[in-house]
Parts: C-alpha cells; structure tokens; sequence
C-alpha cells in the first residue's frame, strides 16, 4: 500500500468532527495570513505617517529656533537649540550643523532600546532618513531612526498575535470537546446494538448529553422497545400455531383446492389489493386492504379510489390521481415507495403501492389493480429523520433547510453560466383572517391548495419552498429578462388568486410577491432573500395582490452617506476645517473666563457647514479621531497665542466618545500637549456627553483620572438630556456640569424646565461641581440663573461662535459688567416650590442689556 493510500485509508477511517481539525487549521492558516499581512501594512503605513510628519515638524521647528541665534553667531544658544531637539524628538539620532562660526553637532548619548528583534526592523517600510535644512550661509543635517515606530508596530501586532493564539486553543478545545462526545454517543449505540443482536432486547441507551445523543438514545430505545413487542408476539403466535396445528391439519384436505387457488391469486396481487373500474370507483377490496383502510367491502364498493386509500400527504394524494389516470390511458405499471395513507379511523400507516391495468384476452384496458402493503414498523423511524427534515409536513414543499442547501446552488449555477435568477417571495393576502374567522382546518387546507398550485407552476424547471406560516419562496432561473419574470408572476398570482374550495366551502385569498433579480454579483442568498423581503413589504403597503421589485434606494442611500464620510475625511486632509469660538461669561464678575471651540467646514462651493451637517456621518469612523486631534492642536495653538492677551482663559474641546474611548487617547494628549509647551494644561478643558461612559464605564473613569493628572478638568456637555443619574455624578469625576440649552431657552415660560436647571445647580452644589448654563439668549435668563446659583454662561445673548480672529476686538468693546452686576443685586430664590409668584423677570427691574 503506497504512502497515499495509507494517508487516504486513515482519513476515511476518521470521524467527520475529527476531520474538521485539519480544514479549520487550514482556514486559520489562511484567514491569519491576511489577516497579518493587511495589520502590518496598516500599522506600518500610519507609524511611517507619524514618523515622517514629526521629523517635517522639527524641522520647521529647528528652522525658526535657529534663525535668530544664526543671524548673531551665539554658538551657546545654536548649542542649546541642537540639545533641545534631541528632547523634542525621541526619533532624532543626530544633528549637524555647519555654519561660518564653526561645526555644531548633538548625538543622542543612549539610543533608545528597541523592543523588537532584528529581522523585523528588514521587514522594510520604516527606513531611517535624513532630512538637510538650508539656512542661507548655514547648513542643518538631521538624521533619523524608525526606533518608536517599528516599537508600536511591534507591539501592536505582538498582542495581536497572543488573542489570535487564545482564540486558536478555544477553537480546538471545543472541537476536541465535540468529538469527545460523539465519539461516546457512537460507542454507547455500538454498544446497545451489539448486545441487541446477542438476544438482550431489554437493553436501553441512557438519555442524556447532548441533543444529539438525546435524540439517538430516544430513537434507539423506541426501536428497541417495538422489536421486542414484536418478539413477544411472535413467541405469543408460535404457541397458537402450535394449538391450531391439530385443527389446520384435520380440515386441510377439504381447504387443499381452494387453498392452491387463492395461493395463486395471493402470489399475484400481493399483501392488500383494491380493484377499479375505468371510471376509477371500486369494485372489490380483500381482507388486508380492508383492515388498512378501515373499509369494509359492502361500504367501499362504487366508492371513489381516493376516498378509501387516502394518503395524507397532498402532493402523493395528487401524484397518485395522476398515476391512475395514467393507468386507464394505457400507462405501464407504476410503483411508488413511503407514502403515508390514512386509514377511516384516522390511523396512519407507511406503504408502498403498486398500479397496474386489468386488462380482458383482447388487451382491452378494463379497470386497473392496485396493490400496496403496510411498511411502517419497517420505514417510520428512516422516514421521520430523512424527509420530516426537509420538507413541510402540512404541504409536502422542501422546507427552509432544503431551501438554504438549493437556494446556493442556484446562485453558483446563475453566477457561473451567467443567467438571471428571478428569486420570489410570496404571502397570502390576509391570511391570519381566515385562520381567525374560519378556523385553523380552512387555513390548513389553504395552505395546501396554494402548495400544490405553487408546485405545479414550479414544475421540474423551477423550486419552490414554504419558509413558514404563509410565506413561500420560489427560484425562476433562466428567465430571459424582466418583462419575462413580470408575465410568470402575472400567471402566478392570477392561479394563487383563484377561489378555494375548502370542505364543500369557497374561500376568497389573493398573495403578494416580493421579487429581486440575481444577476452574477457577489451577493449570498440570505441578501437575495432580504432583499424579496423588502420587495414582499412594498407590495404589501402599496395593495397588496401584486408583485414588486426590489428596489435599490436604500443600497443608495448606504453609499451615499459612504461618500459623504469620504468628502469629509477630504476636507480634514486638506485643511478645509475652521475652529469658532464662543466666549464663556461670570455675569456677577463681568468678565470673560474662556472660550468654547466648536468646529466648522469651510467648504469650497457651499461656504461656512454647521457641524451637525457632517460630524454624525464620521461620529462612528476614525475620520472623528483625526477631527478631535485638529481640534485639540488648533486649540492649543490659539489659547498659545492668546496668553499674552489673558492668561487665565481656560478653551473647551468637545471630545467624540469613539476618540475619548480609544487606548491611546491619554498618551497622544500629551503628544499634543507637549507640542505647546506654553501652555499649561490646566487651560484646557475636554467636554464629553454622559453617554460616552455608557459602554465602559470604569475605563471612562480611569481616562479622566489620567487626564486631571496632567491637570485638564472635564465637563459633562447637555447635562440632564441623556442618562443623567446620581450613580454617573459619583462615579465619573467631573469637574463642571454644562445645563442643556434646550431646558435654559425655554426656563422662562416653562416652569418644568425651570425646575430642572434648579435642580441641576443643586446637584453640582451638592457634588462640589461647577456648573455653567448654554442657550443664555437675553438678560432675563441671566438674572435668573444668578438668582438660582448659576453665575457661567454662554449662549447667543452673549455672542455667536466668531472666527480667533474677531475674539479680542470683541472682548475689548464687551460693556456689560453695569448690567451684570445690578441682576446680581436681586436677592437668591431659595426655593422654587415656596416662591409660586415667580415666573419671568421684568424688564422694569434691570437695564436692558447692552454691547458697546
């Protein structure tokens, strides 16, 4: 036996679970390849970004730090500048500089320490590099090592590798679980069998395990349980014959001519017969026909075939008017196996039949003989587990398991040889009805009549499946195009439209059809179903009784808003985004605290865009992380700028919860912060919505915690519109509650809103937290919000969001402070519930508010 054969007689010899283990590795094999392979280009490709954008940025650095210092020949300054750029840029392994007073030069003095092994960093991708900068009689030569980035790709793909490795051993611990089980399921059914066969028709197989080993165990121990009633009958009948022996002998010589003959006649016409004339009504019925059926022979006699040999299934019922018509006009003999007949009592038995004509010496067709036996003990168990498994009981169709294996096979066969499949689902019109006002019987017999219509349409050129209740799924492959589909479903409503006839009863029904045409793309069955469904729907709301096509306006919409997120990851890189600042008030002190910074596209064609108009369509990309990141850069470069104006503005920076979330979020903060180290960082504050903490609330908490660290405070924004809760106030250390606008705008005339900013002032009094209030439109709202304890606001009554540079100008005409200062001089509303009277200040009490 040769190496292969061995190989081959092995493998066959092994379990189907067993052989999973070797097309699993393979698939593993496969899908990590990939996998790796398009991870290592990605981390690859934007560690490069990073390390290619810092070195261009210490280059322009190093460009304006050394200008001034070259213009007077400071060498201990140009000495400092080169000392300071190995501090700025851990990727800087030397600096060179050439210049008339001399040659300056700053090495790293320990190279940082790569983590990674050797053969990774000539994986190639992240070369070291030199950038030159010319400074007019000066020459700068910096020179670069990828260390950190190959680090992070490393590290990156390292912890990759370790889930992938965990995964792995779940996987094949469970597959080994799986063949642990089966593996004794098949020895408990070896077992059982072969005791069986020694003669112990008592054994039983235990119930239990897996559903699987249930179901066997339950299936054995039914056989089992039914060959040994059929023993002890037998051992029963043994015991009869031998008391009836002496009798059967002693008449045996009278019987021996009769005997002979009707041994004959048995030999021919087997088991049970029933003969017909050719107008198909019975004419006689023998004793073992007549114990099947339940029919007696002066009770059958001028019957019709199929009222007395009824079988239950309705496409046998069918098949075998069919076949008898076929018999009267001349057919050969016909067999049919496994038909299911119920008998008058309403018992069912397995049989298998045989037709065949009666005809005269001339060969003249005189009626037809039909002969069938009783094979359930033989075929019930075969024929429960193989057919019930995929087809419908009540209407004989292939069920959803028989759908899914064909329904994959048409879309290969339509995809390879390039013909349309025409994939149609169809629902009774107000059936439910039918079951409520007619009974469930009448909507069974429906369902079985649109079956059979279904079925005959289908003929051996199409497929038709019931998936449930009163839908029906039906593949027309090969049709030549559209026009030939409409006329089909045309033909086929019009016959599902037909009248019922339900016992002696006319039942009105119409379907509708939902339609999608496959025509080769890469799209699974599932999909194409979907899609039907989505048809079937229209047809539903827009009449019913009619076909639809699917219609491509929602696959449009998808890639409508794909290319929206695509417009504005174009916009972000090429620079189109705008920061506007909203100034923050103390109305009691009069002054401006800060800045709120809100974002804005300077789109080319369409002019200054609200956010709202293109951030929820990048909210769950990665374009939002690049947008936080400008943002927060933008931010800190003007509140940079601003220092010398006021130094104690704090800028707030809305953060997305997908950007705040991420891993790395704390350590590219202080990326960015240490980027402008002018500014402390206690002048920044990020703002994130409560239900940004939803999803993990504990690693929320420990970013913030990271965060004020570093000194950066935190506000919660909109405060009272989402998940507000005691539980979030304690666990989440917030520095600031911001009051939704929406209850601030309307507090005035709507004392429920008024109730609410009360009552969130109180909380953060409670909670020793700041609170300051949006949506402040006129000087009512706040006087009242000092009134109730809330003296920061900011909202269009103190001015619109404004571009950096139109802030100082408004700031030096800013002349409320007068007006501030006399609300502050109403006494404080203790209690909202105690002081009823309270509804909207009057203008009578304060001076109109008043810019200069």
């Amino acid at each position: 036996m040769t190496l292969f054969e061995k190989i081959q007689s092995r493998w066959m010899r092994t379990g189907m679970y067993a052989r999973m283990f070797i097309p699993v590795f393979i698939i593993i094999v496969i899908a990590l390849s990939v996998r790796y392979s398009m991870l290592y280009g990605n981390e690859t490709e934007y560690a490069n970004q990073r390390y290619q954008r810092d070195a261009g940025d210490l280059v322009t650095y190093m460009h304006k730090a050394l200008l001034p210092s070259l213009q007077v020949r400071d060498r201990a300054a140009l000495d400092n500048t080169l000392a300071s750029a190995m501090l700025l840029e851990a990727d800087l392994a030397a600096a060179h500089l050439d210049y008339p007073g001399g040659h300056l030069e700053a090495l790293r003095s320990q190279p940082t320490l790569a983590e990674y092994p050797a053969w990774f960093a000539r994986l190639g991708g992240i070369t070291p590099q030199q950038r030159t900068l010319d400074l007019g009689n000066a020459k700068l030569v910096l020179s670069f090592v990828p260390t950190l980035p190959l680090t992070q790709v490393w590290r990156t793909l390292r912890q990759q590798a370790v889930i992938t490795t965990g995964n792995i051993i779940i996987i094949y611990t469970l597959l080994g679980l799986l063949i642990y089980a089966n593996t004794r399921m098949l020895r408990r059914v070896t077992d059982g069998t072969a005791r069986f066969q020694d003669g112990d028709y008592g054994v039983r197989l235990p119930v239990s395990g897996t559903l699987e080993a249930r179901t066997l165990a339950i299936s054995f121990n039914n056989m089992a349980q039914r060959m040994q009633s059929l023993v002890h009958k037998l051992q029963q009948s043994q015991s009869q014959l031998s008391a009836q022996l002496t009798q059967t002998l002693q008449v045996q010589a009278t019987l021996q001519t009769e005997k002979e003959r009707i041994e004959v006649t048995l030999a021919s016409i087997g088991d049970a017969v029933i003969t017909t004339d050719l107008s198909g009504h019975i004419a006689s019925i023998n004793v073992m026909a007549q114990q099947l059926t339940g029919w007696q022979q002066e009770h059958a006699h001028g019957m019709e075939l199929h009222q007395v040999f009824v079988l239950a299934n309705n496409f046998g019922q069918h098949s075998l008017l069919k076949s008898m018509a076929a018999i009267y006009a001349g057919s050969s003999v016909i067999k049919v196996g496994n038909q299911s007949m119920r008998n008058r009592n309403g018992q069912l038995y397995t049989v298998e039949y045989t037709a065949n004509a009666i005809r005269s010496a001339e060969d003249e067709i005189q009626g037809a003989v039909l002969v069938f036996r009783d094979v359930t003990e033989r075929r019930q168990l075969m024929q429960q587990i193989s057919w019930q498994s995929s087809h419908d009981v009540l209407t004989g169709l292939p069920n959803r398991t028989a759908l899914t294996a064909r329904f994959e096979q048409e879309v290969f066969h339509a995809r390879e040889e390039h013909y349309p499949l025409a994939v149609c689902l169809f629902d009774l019109d107000r059936f439910q009805q039918v079951n409520d006002t007619l009974g469930q019987h009448i909507g069974d017999e429906v369902l079985k009549q649109a079956a059979s219509r279904l079925h005959d349409f289908a003929g051996p050129r199409h497929y038709v499946a019931r998936l449930g209740g009163d839908e029906f799924v039906m593949l027309l492959p090969r049709l030549d195009d559209r026009l030939a589909t409409e006329q089909a479903l045309e033909r086929l409503l019009a016959e599902l439209s037909r009248p019922y006839l339900c016992n002696g009863q006319q039942v009105s029904m119409s379907a509708s059809a939902g339609v999608t045409i496959y025509g080769g793309s890469e799209v699974s069955a599932d999909s194409l179903l979907r899609q039907a469904d989505q048809a079937l729907y229209q047809a539903k709301i827009t009449g019913r009784n009619r076909a639809h096509f699917f219609d491509a306006d929602l696959d449009e919409q998808v890639r409508t808003h794909h290319n929206r997120r695509t417009e504005v990851r174009a916009a972000v890189r090429a620079g189109e985004l705008r920061l506007y600042y909203q100034p923050k008030l103390d109305m009691r002190k009069g002054r401006i605290i800060g800045m709120e910074a809100l974002v804005r596209w300077a789109h080319p064609e369409r002019g200054i865009v609200g956010p709202m108009e293109f951030l929820p369509i990048v909210e769950h990309s990665d374009v939002i992380v690049d947008i936080g990141e400008w943002v927060l850069r933008e931010a800190l470069r003007q509140l940079q700028q601003w220092r010398s104006y006021d130094a104690e503005w704090v800028v707030s920076v809305n953060i997305a919860a997908r950007h705040f979330q991420r891993p790395d979020f704390v350590p590219k903060l202080k990326t960015i912060l240490a980027e402008y180290p002018d500014v402390p960082a206690h002048m920044l504050e990020l703002e994130i919505l409560e239900s940004s903490a939803l999803s993990d609330m504990a690693h929320v908490r420990n970013i913030m915690l990271d965060c004020q660290a570093l000194g950066i405070s935190f506000a919660l924004d909109d405060f009272g519109t989402g998940y507000s809760s005691m539980s979030y106030l304690k666990r989440l250390p917030a520095d600031v509650l911001k009051i939704d606008q929406s209850f601030v705008r309307n507090m005035l005339v709507d004392r429920d809103d008024l109730h609410l900013v009360s009552a969130v002032i109180g909380l953060a009094r409670s909670f020793g937290l700041g609170v300051i209030a949006e949506g402040v439109e006129t000087i009512e709202h706040g006087a009242m919000l000092m009134r109730l304890g809330c003296d920061l606001v900011q909202g269009y009554g103190i001015a619109r969001p404004m571009p950096a540079s139109e802030v100082q100008p408004w700031v030096d005409n800013f002349g409320s402070a007068d007006v501030w200062q006399a609300a502050a001089q109403l006494p404080p509303i203790v209690n909202l519930h105690h002081d009823e009277h309270i509804h909207v200040l009057g203008t009578s009490q304060l001076p109109a508010f008043q810019q200069n």
